[in-house]
């Protein structure tokens, strides 16, 4: 009797199992379907776009993907968002609206959606209906998914608290945006990327689309005449930057790291040339602050787990550094761009007067932003609604939402989501880089504890970027939500340096924290 009711439970399971099966083919089919004749039939009204046909099968490709192959869905969706600018590839349409005529996906002046924002949508349907199959349950649990529900439940509330308050609805849509893309990416990463060698995957697109983007940045450049290229300031959006970063960070982790392939080595340091080239022409000092903490997490790292390779490496990379920024501590050319951001933080009235006034800029800026806190420093104002300027700033109209969006973006989160907004993102930005910090301590050495060390690396310089610039955009987001999985993702046991010296350790214990709560 006990075994007729377990085989009728088991058969129970398995119809429910096959049915939830069967019930993401039938909708998967059908929206498939019906998306590849929404594509044909624009292909054909839109012969005069030869780019559309061919842009819309790509898109449809990846959502294709999420259904069939969530991780490589996930890959292709970080790689297409890495890969836009709204300066230098502004062709390019993946994060762009169907509305803006300069995209190759321009469909009509009042589609204000992007493809990636479709392609989100798409994901979490597909990863949930494969977890429904799988699990009885569209999501699994993970270390960041609670505070994350709260943030975006801050976001919402600032979004609906500024309409009501009679605040632009363009522009309050314009800024809520990234801030939904990284808890919707950090979702679908910690539920699609089982172990280490899947986040590596994906981080390796995501670094191929820095390169890509650094290639066609310097194509854009090409073709500008002379007077144009002589007299640049800057060349690509603000924080296209800190992902070039990455690249930096994770070729040196590479080069330092034991066991770390040789070809991922050299492909990054072919990789890094195009992006060196375009990093100092696009002369962000922020970045470079923060690419600098970012070299002294490394040697952190180097002490735990090499500490022979740190006092061989850090202290002529210490001599080195000093070097040149006492040589190119006055020089105004490219090449001494990272002194002056250095200069930036040790002495500030020494800047150039153009740096100089971006500084003052930004101090008033900030006084501003503090009055504005203060003019409601619970709920905030909302989005859409402008900040207060008691002191008034230089005119910069040529940002469209200037009155809108300061550089100062952590400050910003306040005035726009209210205080529960503001210190749920910390949290946030601080429990990651604590479980990163973890994982970096124990996994094993060679390729996947770079990307990690990279991973981490990326959290630690947005956190310091969003403090000091504008930073909130659609690529940074996407990368953001992937790092914070990846940080915060838990390790096998086989990814372990050493798992019989874990036990009853601090870091086993962290571990069965992070085990529990994706219970």
């Amino acid at each position: 009797m006990i075994a007729t009711s377990v085989r009728r439970r088991a058969s129970d399971v398995v119809g429910r199992v096959l049915s939830s099966q069967q019930l993401s083919f039938l909708i998967a089919y059908g929206a498939l379907l019906f998306v590849g004749l929404f594509v044909a039939g624009i292909s054909w009204k839109r012969s005069y776009q030869p780019y559309l046909g061919i842009s819309l099968a790509l898109l449809l490709c990846i959502w294709v993907a999420w259904f069939v192959r969530p991780r490589l869905g996930l890959a292709l969706t970080v790689f297409c968002a890495l890969i836009g600018d709204a300066v230098t590839v502004s062709w390019f349409p993946f994060n762009k609206n169907m509305s803006s005529p300069e995209s190759l996906l321009f469909i009509a002046d009042g589609l204000t959606i992007s493809p990636l924002e479709m392609t989100l949508g798409v994901a979490v349907v597909a990863v949930g209906l494969h977890g429904l199959a799988e699990r009885g349950r569209p999501f699994e649990s993970s270390p960041l998914i609670r505070p994350l529900a709260v943030f975006v439940a801050a976001v919402v509330f600032g979004f609906l608290n500024g309409i009501a308050r009679g605040g632009d609805l363009r522009a309050a849509v314009f800024e809520v945006r990234p801030l939904l893309y990284f808890p919707v990416v950090y979702l679908l990463a910690a539920n699609v990327c089982r172990d280490a060698r899947d986040f590596r995957r994906v981080f390796y697109l995501a670094l191929a689309a820095i390169t890509i983007q650094s290639l066609l940045s310097i194509e854009y450049l090409l073709r500008q005449p002379a007077f144009v290229r002589e007299n640049l300031e800057t060349l690509t959006e603000h924080g296209s930057s800190i992902g070039m970063n990455l690249i930096a960070i994770v070729l040196l982790t590479s080069l330092t790291i034991r066991s770390c392939s040789t070809r991922l080595r050299w492909l990054l340091f072919l990789a890094a040339i195009p992006v060196t080239v375009i990093y100092l022409l696009s002369q962000r000092r922020a970045a470079f602050i923060g690419f600098a903490v970012a070299l002294i997490l490394l040697c952190v790292v180097l002490f735990w787990r090499q500490r022979n390779t740190f006092w061989k490496v850090v202290p002529a990379l210490a001599v080195v550094a000093l070097g040149y920024v006492g040589a190119f501590w006055n020089s105004d050319t490219t090449i001494g761009f990272p002194a002056q951001a250095v200069k930036t933080v040790i002495a500030p009235d020494q800047l150039s007067e153009k740096d100089q006034s971006s500084d003052i800029y930004r101090v008033i800026e900030n006084i501003d932003l503090h009055a504005t806190i203060r003019s409601s420093p619970i709920t905030g104002l909302g989005f859409g609604q402008k900040f207060l300027r008691p002191i008034p700033l230089p005119d910069i109209s040529a940002f469209e939402f200037n009155e809108y969006i300061p550089h100062n973006s952590f400050l910003w989160i306040w005035i726009k989501t209210g205080f529960a907004g503001f210190v749920t993102l910390l949290y946030v930005m601080a429990r990651s880089i604590s479980l990163g910090m973890s994982r970096v301590r124990r996994q094993r050495r060679g390729d996947d504890l770079a990307i990690t060390v990279g991973a981490l690396a990326f959290v630690v310089m947005y956190s310091i970027f969003v403090y000091v610039d504008i930073a909130w955009e659609p690529r940074n987001a996407v990368l953001f939500g992937t790092a914070l999985a990846l940080c915060t993702s838990q390790l096998k046991r086989s990814e372990v340096e050493n798992p019989a010296s874990e036990i009853g350790t601090p870091v086993a214990e962290a571990d069965r924290e992070m085990s529990s709560q994706s219970r």
